[in-house]
């Protein structure tokens, strides 16, 4: 991969072992996934939704900064979350812990994407 001129960062994060009983309450896991977003200084400038049958939930936030999104699978009691920044020097591990937390998140990985354009592009 060719160096980049960095213009953002994706995190992918992936969380087994949440709460079943809030992982199938969609309206509630939708509003802990803001509460979150929000305490962690995330600038929410929309959000959506939508809920699958029988079951599964996404939940997206427009940020300033970029964007978030939450999938569940209550089912297999997992949580997809990605958050793409602009913000280079934004501290995510609070944002993550706190989601693990929040959703009662056994195990919890992350990945980080630098995303942005090839230097010799610039």
């Amino acid at each position: 991969m060719p160096e980049l001129f960095k213009l953002g960062e994706h995190y992918i994060c992936e969380m087994w072992g949440c709460d079943p009983t809030l992982l199938h309450d969609n309206q509630q896991l939708g509003q802990q996934f803001i509460q979150v977003a929000e305490r962690h200084n995330l600038s929410i400038v929309d959000k959506g939704q939508f809920e699958f049958a029988p079951h599964g939930f996404t939940c997206y936030l427009l940020l300033a900064e970029s964007h978030a999104s939450l999938h569940s699978w209550p089912e297999h009691n997992y949580c997809a979350i990605d958050l793409f920044t602009c913000n280079l020097t934004i501290d995510v591990a609070p944002f993550f812990d706190a989601l693990k937390k929040a959703l009662k998140g056994d195990k919890l990985t992350i990945q980080k994407i630098d995303r942005g354009i090839p230097k010799r592009e610039v």
